[in-house]
Order: structure tokens, then sequence, then C-alpha cells
């Protein structure tokens, strides 16, 4: 008996269309993810700017001390901004600070900052229409102030210096704590 000589299997359309389709795949993954595996790569490692600085306590700033109204020792400044949604819902906050500042009878004062000249009208406008009117509207370098975001409070002393701060929309005990400052 003589042994078959094995035959090559034939190539049928299926197995060749199936082979093109693996190398398109494989092209479109080179085009598609060596970019970004070495976008990936460039921003690993990229070196990071330092993060923003932050105002803290015992921190003495001069920009602060030019806010504290003459023959005050303390005050109570909040920066706000336009279109900052907790500045917006911390205003019956605020109106509750000077009910209770001047029930109180205290000589912290509260004045409210902001970035730009042109926020003061808008500012000022909700304030008002809060019943929560500031006994100042400043505007302060909120960079040079190392204001982390809005809204910040900060009770700071005649020579400038932060006594105590608070950043964003403060919770129930948090805005216990501000209360008692007055």
């Amino acid at each position: 008996m003589v042994p078959e000589t094995p035959q090559k299997p034939r190539k049928t359309s299926l197995d060749t269309s199936v082979n093109i389709a693996i190398l398109v795949v494989c092209a479109l993954a080179i085009f598609v993810l060596i970019p970004k595996a070495y976008e990936a790569y460039r921003w690993l490692t990229t070196p990071r700017p330092a993060a923003p600085q932050e105002v803290k306590k015992g921190d003495r700033i001069q920009q602060l001390k030019a806010v504290v109204p003459a023959g005050t020792s303390r005050a109570l400044v909040v920066a706000v901004s336009p279109g900052c949604h907790f500045c917006n819902e911390s205003m019956p906050f605020y109106k509750q600070l000077l009910d209770q500042r001047n029930q109180k009878s205290s000589p912290v004062k509260f004045i409210a900052a902001v970035p730009f000249d042109e926020a003061k009208k808008e500012e000022a406008e909700k304030f008002a229409s809060a019943g929560a009117q500031p006994d100042g509207l400043v505007r302060l370098d909120f960079a040079a102030v190392k204001v982390p975001g809005t809204p910040t409070l900060m009770l700071v002393d005649n020579n400038g210096e932060v006594l105590d701060v608070w950043v964003g929309k403060l919770t129930e005990d948090r805005q216990q704590e501000v209360l008692a400052v007055l």
C-alpha cells in the first residue's frame, strides 16, 4: 500500500477575508494606540506646576490688612465671585451671620471681596437681595491673597494676619464655627 501524500489545504475566500480583517485591525491599533501611548507617556513625564498655595491660619498678608476698616480690630472677609453657585447658596448664611453679629453688637466687620472691579455691582446686588449687606465691598487679587476657591471666609486682624479660614460651602458645624468668632 502506497502512503497518501498530504495535500495542502486550499484557502477559501473566508480565510482570506479573515486575514485581511486581522491586518486592518492591527493597522488601526497601530495608528490609534501608539499615539495614545505616546501622549500618556508625555503626560506622565511632563513636570507639573506646583499646586497653588492656599491661605492658611497665621499667614500675614498686606492686601488683607488694607481691607480691614480703620479703627477695627478684626474683619471677616468673604471672597466671592460671579457664577459661583456655592457663593449664591451661602447667601442665607451670610444674612444669618450679619443678623447674629448685629444682635451681639460684635465689632467684627463683614467685608465682601471680589476678584475684579466689574463684579462689584453684581455681587452687591446679590448681597442686597439676600438682606446680607456687607460693611464693605472690595476688589482683591485672589492669587496674591492665596484664595483657593470661592467662597472663602477669612477672619483677619488689623495687621493682615489670618486668624482662621473656611473654604467652600460650609456644613452646619462649620457655620457654627464661623458664628462663634463674632
